[in-house]
């Protein structure tokens, strides 16, 4: 992967509120977070969201509507 995507990724996960930094950056350090040009693309679109959708998904008091979404927040919850 390239360096400079990288970066981005992990400048647009910092949002400014502590819990979501370091939830979305551990997150985009794991292997498998960007295993291919789709997993990046979801997660990219997946950062597009607002800082309150993050929040109340990832202290789960709600559930993204769109599955891929879905399926990142449950890996971020539950991976370790």
């Amino acid at each position: 992967m390239e360096p400079s995507l990288i970066n981005k990724l992990r400048w647009r996960c910092r949002r400014g509120m502590r819990e979501l930094d370091v939830m979305l950056v551990n997150f985009l350090e794991r292997e498998d977070t960007i295993s291919s040009d789709e997993s990046i693309n979801t997660f990219q679109l997946f950062l597009d969201s607002s800082d309150m959708d993050l929040y109340s998904w990832l202290t789960r008091r709600s559930i993204p509507q769109d599955i891929r979404f879905k399926k990142i927040v449950e890996k971020m919850l539950f991976k370790p």
